[in-house]
């Protein structure tokens, strides 16, 4: 068991260590030294320039004109906010979670707005059928829309 393991880590590349020449076998005490620090080689994708986190969105335009629907608006606009802060401070990985979640609540804003508008119509549109302004006039049958038909 201990010789296969000290087999693998003779054999990793990023691992470079020497065991007592006295000794023929690797002990525990030369194999705590021999686990290495960093694991992985370093990869071009970690490190951060400013070109990739200012391609993160803010989506700021979208969130003033969410502010048609003030609660979620201003809510909208401060993530918007905060996903600017990270930015200055090149803070990619937190940047990039507000930029979602500003993206997301963008999403539900608008979708909520458009509905809401969508029921107001409609129930305008039943109101001015059931209570004419001129009731001697006569229409052709009306059914009414009613919510949860």
């Amino acid at each position: 068991m201990a010789s296969s393991i000290s087999e693998d880590l003779l054999e990793s590349p990023h691992v470079s260590f020497q065991t007592n020449p006295n000794r023929g076998k690797l002990s525990l005490a030369d194999l705590a030294f021999a686990i290495p620090t960093n694991p992985h080689p370093v990869d071009n994708q970690s490190i951060v320039t400013p070109k990739s986190i200012e391609k993160i969105p803010t989506l700021i335009i979208w969130s003033i004109f969410n502010l048609l629907l003030i609660p979620f608006g201003i809510i909208c606009c401060y993530f918007s906010y905060k996903v600017k802060q990270y930015k200055k401070q090149y803070q990619y990985p937190m940047a990039m979670k507000w930029s979602k979640r500003t993206l997301i609540l963008n999403i539900t804003t608008t979708l909520l707005m458009i509905g809401i508008i969508i029921t107001v119509v409609m129930l305008r549109y039943d109101y001015e059928k059931t209570h004419p302004i001129h009731p001697i006039q006569t229409t052709v049958a009306y059914i009414p829309w009613l919510p949860g038909r």
